[in-house]
């Protein structure tokens, strides 16, 4: 680069051509700024190229132009870049520009997400490499990699996220939803309630999408057998009744027997443990078959009262998938966060002696493994080793014959503390007895101490170990 190719000029802000791929949506607002340069003057020159018709067009500084027109700046210091001056059809000169946007943006925090995403895909767009990319505007390549999905956000969602305040890496969670409208909202309605409310959202998003995928996938298994679907199955009625509640020739009607039947049809239900196949008839008195119900007393008989069953069943089905979602997220949690710390917070060791004596049973449980397969999936949620295996002279050791410092002691009587409790927490523990909820409080309050954001499921419990009886 030359001095001819770098220079310093002062040029009036109000005949500066706007650059066509600027990455700033919007300029904002800009009553600080202005009130700044009307007093200081733009003190950080634009950068601008010259034009053919001997005008200047703008690379960086959109928005410091627009302060200085609201200003009455005559005039502005300005870097004459010829250097990159380039071709219509140069996608490299393009690319540079965008680049030139990025650097002087992204690190001072002033683009939203949404912005450096589209940014980043522009030049993409233009054939540089994500390594190129990554040299020419400073940012991680995985943050590159995550603007594609961004880029193409819809409008109303992408000015969502802007608004929101969104990261790149919680955009490209959104992102991965756009086609969900529900999920979106609640995302970036959740992110407004701190990182860990976000972590919470997207860990139960990512629980429903997959729900519904086996439930997708079940329905095209059942389709292309030729089975007869319905939408819903019903325990009273005539149409779609579950042949758990009908007789044939004073015989329970089973799935072999039913078979045959003209009406034999399959629902399909979306269940906390996935997809379920229930079978039905049709209608049932048509082809023969019998009411097996007597209603008793216990079981509701009026509408509101069938009502109340069907609400109560529905909210149970979301509070156990609530439940599941926040038992992901606290595992993850305690694995990548409490458990890497070099040290024990303050409290760490007097929980973890105490529990000894408040969670014995869980302790014993998880030390002896009564429950090898569901021990299994906890010590892979929370990266540890069995218990039992053996050290360097053959014994038994919580940890598992590593040089464990002595700062990271606590933290490794935790970690086992951990496993046997979470071993002991389903997705149904809201619904346990008071002494479980409890326990489950007991754990969760020290957990925020550590700086664990709880989901709503979760403060219920808190809520509900509060109101119970000691």
């Amino acid at each position: 680069m030359t001095t001819q190719d770098y220079q310093l000029l002062w040029l009036d802000p109000r005949a500066l051509a706007q650059h066509p791929l600027n990455v700033r949506s919007e300029i904002g607002d800009i009553t600080s700024l202005t009130d700044s340069i009307r007093t200081k003057g733009v003190i950080e020159p634009l950068t601008v190229v010259p034009l053919g018709d001997g005008g200047h067009q703008i690379v960086a500084g959109h928005r410091r132009t627009a302060a200085a027109i609201a200003a009455e700046l005559e005039l502005v210091p300005a870097i004459a870049r010829a250097d990159m001056v380039h071709a219509a059809d140069d996608r490299a000169g393009a690319a540079e520009h965008v680049a030139t946007m990025l650097a002087e943006n992204v690190h001072r925090q002033n683009l939203t997400s949404v912005e450096v995403a589209r940014g980043v895909q522009e030049m993409l767009d233009l054939g540089v490499t994500i390594a190129k990319v990554a040299k020419s505007t400073g940012l991680d390549p995985k943050r590159i990699k995550l603007a594609a999905g961004v880029a193409r956000l819809d409008e109303p969602t992408a000015a969502a996220v802007a608004a929101g305040g969104l990261d790149l890496e919680q955009a490209a969670v959104v992102a991965l939803y756009a086609d969900d409208t529900e999920t979106t909202t609640r995302l970036v309605e959740a992110a407004e309630h701190g990182a860990g409310n976000f972590a919470h959202a997207a860990t139960r998003a990512q629980q429903d999408r997959k729900a519904r995928e086996l439930y997708l996938a079940k329905v095209a298994e059942l389709q292309a057998a030729g089975r007869t679907l319905v939408d819903k199955v019903h325990m009273q009625g005539a149409k779609n009744r579950s042949l758990g509640a009908l007789e044939h020739d004073g015989k329970s009607l089973t799935d072999e027997s039913h078979a045959s039947c003209p009406g034999s049809a399959v629902c399909v239900v979306e269940d906390w443990n996935g997809p379920r196949v229930r079978e039905v008839c049709t209608d049932f008195a048509k082809y023969g078959h019998v009411d097996a119900w007597a209603v008793g007393p216990s079981k509701p008989t009026t509408a509101e009262g069938k009502k109340a069953a069907a609400d109560e069943r529905r909210q149970l089905i979301e509070d156990n998938k609530a439940m599941a979602a926040a038992n992901a997220t606290r595992r993850q949690w305690i694995r990548t966060v409490l458990l890497e710390r070099r040290r024990g917070e303050k409290d760490v060791l007097r929980f973890a002696v105490e529990a000894v004596t408040t969670f014995r049973g869980d302790l014993r449980g998880w030390l002896d493994s009564y429950q090898p397969d569901d021990a299994a999936k906890i010590r892979a949620e929370l990266g540890l080793q069995p218990p039992w295996k053996t050290g360097a002279e053959g014994e038994p050791t919580l940890t598992s014959g590593e040089g464990v410092t002595d700062a990271r002691l606590p933290l490794q009587l935790l970690a086992h503390v951990a496993a046997a409790i979470e071993l002991t927490i389903t997705k149904d523990v809201h619904r346990k007895l008071d002494i479980r909820q409890r326990e489950m409080a007991t754990w969760l309050t020290f957990l925020t101490t550590q700086g664990y954001t709880l989901a709503d499921i979760e403060k219920r419990i808190l809520d509900a170990a509060a109101k119970a009886k000691p």
